[in-house]
């Protein structure tokens, strides 16, 4: 447990100092890849998409085991400068932070047009409404789910299982992202890529969720997460939606025989600004540094014998 933590510093550390990982675009690369083997597989059935998701993940995970692998036999130093490198890779909290920040500093001097680009580099997704609550309210959502996806999921599984679990849950979310069956062209294809993302997610995002009540407003963030979660069909975007909203009081949930129920999930939205971006890239830091925190307390009781 102590030298996963302090793996874990070291790569936060070095998330810091490297945010832009020296212009090496390695997930850029990938997914170019994973859009050529899409051209290359995809002719509409789901066994077509297994396969596809199969060559974009077996190669790079079993390439990880066998480097490790090789590395624990020359030196096992190695193996821990290994093991930071692959997280470090995994984990992008300081693109995710500042990309967030970009957007707020942008709709704070009113430059909606260059918030609404920043926040299409981070989502890579065109925008419905540029308008500035829309993109602000976008943007929070973008932070608090790619805060499981992004943060919080790489190092659940690495602590769990490794680097090799790691980067499988980042190539998942990539995949996902990329292939998830969102639009007819991947409705059947992309099925695989989202029950494996949707897997790999499910422990974590609850474990982000009931995170940012902690770090939060608890009881507004497990009553918004009751409440509203349904409001989004993906099973792990709605917890971390609705306990992230509530833990801000960004959204009222409103109970049934409440006079003013604006809608039928009983959740009365409030207006989304750019200071609301900053508070919940500030939730996100709170959230990892309180589990770092744990994990230290834990660390340190097992050092002096507490747990045996």
């Amino acid at each position: 447990m102590t030298l996963t933590l302090i793996i874990i510093v070291f790569t936060v550390a070095l998330d810091r100092l490297f945010a832009d990982r020296g212009a090496v675009r390695l997930w850029a690369w990938y997914e170019e890849w994973a859009q050529t083997l899409e051209q290359r597989f995809n002719a509409g059935s789901r066994a077509q998409g297994v396969m596809a998701l199969v060559v974009a993940v077996a190669p790079v995970v079993f390439a990880v085991f066998i480097i490790r692998y090789v590395l624990s036999r020359v030196n096992v130093s190695l193996v821990y400068v290994f093991d930071i490198l692959v997280l470090y890779l995994c984990l992008d909290l300081y693109r995710l932070a500042r990309a967030a920040s970009a957007v707020s500093e942008s709709l704070e001097s009113g430059d909606v047009a260059a918030a609404a680009s920043y926040l299409e580099a981070l989502t890579l997704k065109p925008l419905a409404d540029a308008t500035e609550p829309a993109i602000a309210q976008a943007t929070v959502e973008a932070v608090l789910k790619q805060g499981n996806a992004a943060v919080m999921a790489p190092l659940f599984w690495f602590i769990l299982l490794g680097p090799v679990a790691a980067v499988l849950q980042r190539l998942a979310a990539v995949l996902d992202r990329l292939w998830g069956h969102r639009s007819a062209q991947y409705a059947e294809f992309g099925w695989a890529a989202a029950r494996l993302d949707d897997v790999l997610g499910w422990v974590p995002a609850r474990i982000t969720a009931l995170s940012y009540g902690i770090m939060g407003s608890f009881e507004d963030a497990l009553h918004c997460w009751r409440r509203q979660a349904g409001m989004w069909s993906d099973i792990n975007s709605g917890p971390l939606l609705a306990s992230g909203f509530g833990a801000m009081h960004i959204s009222q949930c409103a109970e049934p025989e409440d006079e003013d129920v604006p809608d039928a999930h009983g959740a009365q939205a409030m207006l989304v600004n750019a200071a609301d971006i900053r508070r919940v890239v500030a939730l996100l830091w709170r959230v990892l540094l309180f589990w770092l925190a744990v994990a230290v307390l834990m660390a340190g009781a097992r050092l002096f014998g507490v747990f045996g």
